[in-house]
């Protein structure tokens, strides 16, 4: 008799089960990434919008020698492919020259408010 050589259909079916198992797990890590780079691009985006409505603050006393006016703002934009609102809080402080600013940045998807993806706080005083 001749001895066979190759594979048992049960060695065959044990080699598809590994590379499912070892498929199945490296599209799952490689969707977490991909869930976890987006998210990051998000609140990147994000925080710079925060950051360019304060220095729009800083920028707009500049030639003005008065302080912020206490109160809320909203306001819509787009940057970065995508719509946000930038919610502004402006309130006194002990110091008459100086204010607090908080900045909430809220991002619209498919009509929503989402968010907030980034919340800033800083000090603003007449130059």
């Amino acid at each position: 008799m001749k001895a066979n050589s190759g594979f048992t259909l049960l060695e065959m079916l044990l080699a598809v089960v590994v590379i499912a198992v070892v498929g199945i797990t490296i599209s799952t890590a490689i969707g977490g990434v991909a869930n976890q780079t987006f998210s990051l691009e998000r609140r990147t985006v994000a925080h710079w919008v925060g950051q360019n409505q304060l220095h729009r603050l800083r920028i707009s006393l500049r030639n003005e020698a008065q302080v912020l006016p206490e109160g809320r703002d909203s306001t819509r934009l787009f940057m970065g492919g995508r719509d946000w609102e930038v919610r502004t809080a402006i309130s006194a402080t002990d110091s008459p020259v100086m204010r607090r600013v908080e900045v909430d940045v809220y991002e619209f998807l498919d009509g929503e408010r989402k968010g907030p993806f980034d919340h800033s706080v800083a000090f603003v005083g007449r130059n």
